[in-house]
């Protein structure tokens, strides 16, 4: 008994054609998504009334924390299970002249920073 196979090359670059125009689209979805969610991060994240303007490790999962809220500057203790209010700090004892407003609400676009590190500018 003689068994023929028909070979069709034609189909099989079709598939790959498929396939592959199937991968860009996914690939320009995922994109368009993860903007998406990033717009929506930067603005949940973003305020104009709470600003942290230092933090420092003191242990593993342990940090202290300056904020600005307001006019108002307090340090707080934060750990993996809770965060604790530790004290109300004047205007004039913390150095502010590296904190400008600019400086706060700046938030640098991702393309701005990947032209950054590619040394592009």
């Amino acid at each position: 008994m003689t068994t023929y196979y028909l070979y069709s090359g034609q189909s099989e670059w079709w598939q790959v054609i498929v396939l592959l125009v199937l991968f860009i689209l996914v690939l320009v979805g995922a994109y368009y998504v993860t903007r998406l969610f990033g717009r929506f991060q930067i603005k949940k994240g973003s305020s104009q009334n709470i600003h942290q303007l230092e933090s420092i490790s003191v242990g593993p999962q342990k940090f202290i924390q300056l904020i600005k809220i307001g006019d108002e500057y307090i340090l707080i203790g934060i750990t993996k299970d809770k965060i604790t209010f530790l004290k109300e700090i004047d205007k004039d004892n913390i150095d502010l002249s590296k904190y400008n407003k600019e400086k706060i609400a700046q938030v640098t676009p991702f393309n701005k920073q990947l032209e950054k590190f590619l040394g592009k500018k």
